[in-house]
């Protein structure tokens, strides 16, 4: 069976790179309010406004991921296999809305109780309750079920609109006191306004009706969405394991080179989860339909992948110097070496991307979280190693050893599992 035949037309390959483009969208328009807001607030307001704002962001974007809690990949499958079917639509509407409203009361006792008991009241509880919109506009967020019917264009744009006008509060307004409480104000509020319209809008226009959540839904879903979420989160923590390991040698010159690295890795793995984000709802109909098309759908992506970022790898390797000197004006030979071996990691994680779609597909939640947990456990074994050599070039191997040995990790289940339509 071709990849352009009548089971899998070429409309398909448009139609992805379509979604690819517009998650990509979605997902600059955060990195482009991270980015571009640092100069705006450090030059109007200093340092420490900064640091109490990019402290309680982090923390808040961080409770927003507990509070999605997994249901972006679990409900997105569900969503692409019932899309005409308004009834189930509006059950797994239902109960992704009602995990996260229980998951989010879940964190705000606990998070309200352990601030005020290990600080003070006042001025670190205000600042809670300024990042509380951003954590709320977790709950209503309809990404899930917009990619599942493959109709992300708008809410791309409109989420990009968003994040311009925070940053055009941000530049227009001058705040003389609190002015971390009302910047991540004017960063929470528009983002949960715009979320709050497209859910009243995909509940008007696809005839959701809201039904209360089982207790068995529940625990089903508060079960198998701590595993997802748990595998997702361990992608940032080995990273941040081996950022920490890497401070902890106190030598700012190789913190810096692997700095550029890391930053690269992140860039890197939100370009390869747009691309799996803007397949997944594909691949859940062919894999619902029929096993055969879906493996003969992998195996195409899984070649473009392998083409694309072995030409790539080409790319990054002899443009490392040219690359280096945009990044940081400077020719540092440790992160020419860093940036030269990392240039095969891309293609690593690439080819991973189809190993976790296969796990959601076939509902291997508890796989996933065993995979975390091998995963874990090799990054602070290649942390310790890798640190405890005392050489600069040996930081520079951990991604690719790190990610080789993901790839490793992930393809041994996925040859282990016997997969069915479900």
């Amino acid at each position: 069976m071709n990849f352009f035949s009548k089971n899998l037309p070429k409309a398909n390959l448009i139609l992805i790179f379509k979604n690819f483009f517009n998650i990509g969208v979605f997902q600059f328009a955060g990195m482009l309010l991270q980015l571009l807001a640092i100069p705006l607030i450090t030059r109007k307001y200093g340092l420490e406004v900064f640091g109490e704002i990019a402290l309680t962001t982090s923390a808040a974007y961080l409770l927003g991921n507990f509070v999605n809690y997994g249901t972006t990949q679990t409900a997105i499958k569900e969503v692409a296999i019932s899309r005409n079917d308004y009834k189930s639509l509006s059950q797994i509407f239902s109960n992704v809305f009602c995990l996260r409203l229980i998951v989010f009361i879940l964190i705000t006792i606990t998070t309200t109780v352990t601030i005020t008991t290990i600080t003070t009241l006042g001025k670190n509880l205000q600042l809670w309750l300024s990042v509380a919109p951003l954590i709320l506009s977790e709950i209503i967020n309809p990404l899930y079920f917009l990619i599942g019917i493959e109709k992300i264009h708008w809410i791309s744009w409109g989420n990009l609109m968003t994040r311009l006008l925070s940053l055009f509060l941000i530049f227009s307004i001058t705040i003389e006191n609190n002015q971390a409480f009302y910047m991540n104000l004017f960063v929470g509020v528009p983002l949960l306004v715009f979320y709050l319209v497209v859910f009243i809008y995909v509940i008007r226009e696809f005839k959701i009706k809201l039904f209360a959540l089982k207790y068995a839904q529940l625990r089903s879903g508060l079960t198998n969405n701590f595993f997802v979420t748990f595998n997702g989160n361990s992608a940032l923590m080995q990273q941040s394991i081996f950022l920490f390991f890497v401070a902890g040698l106190q030598n700012p010159v190789l913190l810096g080179a692997y700095g550029i690295v890391d930053k690269l890795l992140s860039a890197t793995r939100q370009i390869v989860s747009s691309f799996s984000l803007s397949i997944y709802p594909r691949a859940s109909e062919l894999y619902h339909d029929e096993i055969s098309k879906w493996r003969v759908f992998r195996q195409k992506i899984q070649k473009f992948y392998a083409l694309f970022f072995i030409f790539l790898a080409i790319i990054i390797y002899a443009c490392s110097y040219l690359l280096v000197n945009i990044l940081t004006k400077d020719q540092n030979e440790c992160t020419i070496v860093f940036v030269q071996l990392f240039s095969l990691v891309p293609l690593f994680l690439a080819l991973n991307a189809n190993n976790v779609i296969d796990l959601l597909l076939a509902n291997q939640y508890k796989s996933m979280f065993y995979i975390s947990l091998l995963v874990l456990l090799t990054t602070f074994i290649l942390s310790i190693l890798l640190t405890y050599l005392n050489e600069s070039i040996s930081l520079g191997w951990y991604p690719v050893l790190m990610e080789g040995t993901c790839l490793l990790i992930y393809t041994t289940f996925i040859s282990k599992l016997k997969l069915r339509a479900v």
